[in-house]
């Protein structure tokens, strides 16, 4: 079944705030990229010489831009606002965390659902399934992501089914939203209910949750005076389309358990 990959990677200096270094980024960035499958990639100036290095016999389509010019970065100072001028300030219950204190972070993470609403409408590949993958996935892989190997089980399973796949972060609060529909009281939480790094199905449907996360972080964030990360605002999204998930379990010794699958690479 022939699929997508989109990703991106921009430079926020979150160094400052957690310490992961943008030149790791850029070494998992470059191991990512080695995947050979048809991928869009949106990132900036600065990444040109590693996407053209690893890229340039792969189906490949790359934009590349500005930081300011990243879909939802100009909302940077109302995220900014909120968190440090509003009431909502004391409704956060991580005040530390980068989500709180970088604040580029959440106008970049979100951006995604506008990077993949455009993978999927103009569909550059023309292939029937589209998937989000974070630039810095291979960091959790101890195999080689350049063999050309997956799950073409799941991936048929996917499509008949139209299904999206997804891994479930707090299974707890996963259940709880889902059976009460209470994303409300989680807002300010950055509770993960699903791990956001690798996720998709077939594209019409991706394209509809794309939509829906784009316009949800406008509306039920931005013009409430709240944030919160993707993984949090995937809340609204998941009950909705709750028969039409496949669910993965975490797993104790491997953080994307969702890529092992993905890729048959579980007896690795």
């Amino acid at each position: 079944m022939s699929f997508t990959l989109v990703t991106a990677l921009y430079e926020i200096s979150r160094d400052k705030y957690d310490g992961r270094k943008f030149t790791s980024y850029q070494t998992w960035f470059e191991n990512t990229l080695k995947i050979p499958v048809p991928m869009v990639i949106f990132t900036e100036e600065k990444n040109r010489h590693i996407v053209e290095k690893i890229r340039k016999d792969i189906p490949t389509k790359c934009f590349y831009t500005k930081l300011n010019e990243v879909p939802f970065y100009h909302t940077t100072p109302v995220v900014e606002h909120i968190i440090t001028n509003t009431s909502f300030k004391n409704k956060i219950k991580h005040p530390n965390s980068l989500e709180n204190k970088c604040f580029e972070y959440i106008p970049i993470i979100h951006s995604k659902f506008v990077w993949m609403k455009q993978a999927c409408n103009e569909n550059y590949f023309k292939t029937k399934m589209i998937f989000w993958i974070d630039a810095g996935i291979s960091r959790f892989m101890d195999f080689d992501v350049s063999k050309p190997q997956f799950n073409n089980e799941l991936l048929t399973e996917l499509h008949t089914t139209n299904k999206i796949l997804m891994q479930i972060g707090k299974k707890h609060d996963l259940i709880d939203v889902i059976n009460n529909n209470n994303v409300e009281s989680y807002i300010g939480s950055n509770t993960n209910f699903i791990m956001a790094g690798f996720w998709g199905g077939n594209i019409e449907i991706i394209n509809d949750i794309s939509n829906e996360g784009a316009s949800l972080y406008e509306t039920e964030f931005l013009q409430k005076n709240r944030v919160d990360n993707e993984q949090t605002l995937f809340g609204y999204i998941i009950p909705k389309y709750k028969d039409n998930i496949l669910f993965i379990n975490n797993h104790p010794s491997k953080e994307c358990l969702i890529y092992y699958l993905f890729t048959n690479q579980m007896n690795v």
